[in-house]
């Protein structure tokens, strides 16, 4: 015989998640269940500003944001995270 699991149980299971609280880390509208594993994924709640930010910096900056934002050295430190 098959277990049924009501909302409540599932709410509950929820609320002991440790990992619950990783949602209010993504911009995903309200009362949505997302488990597309095929994408690139929910956005993250500060991408938008951190965006804003990069423009900003590359419209005021222009070529010089290469150096001042360090923006040459990225490669290397994303390849060396480990």
């Amino acid at each position: 015989m098959t277990d049924i699991i009501t909302r409540e149980a599932a709410e509950a299971m929820d609320a002991r998640d440790p990992l619950s609280a990783c949602r209010g880390w993504f911009a995903l509208p309200s009362g949505l269940i997302y488990l597309d594993g095929n994408s690139l994924g929910a956005l993250p709640g500060s991408t938008l500003a951190r965006v804003a930010r990069v423009v900003e910096d590359w419209g005021r900056d222009l070529i010089g944001s290469w150096n001042c934002h360090d923006w040459i050295g990225w490669p290397r430190q994303v390849g060396d995270r480990s």
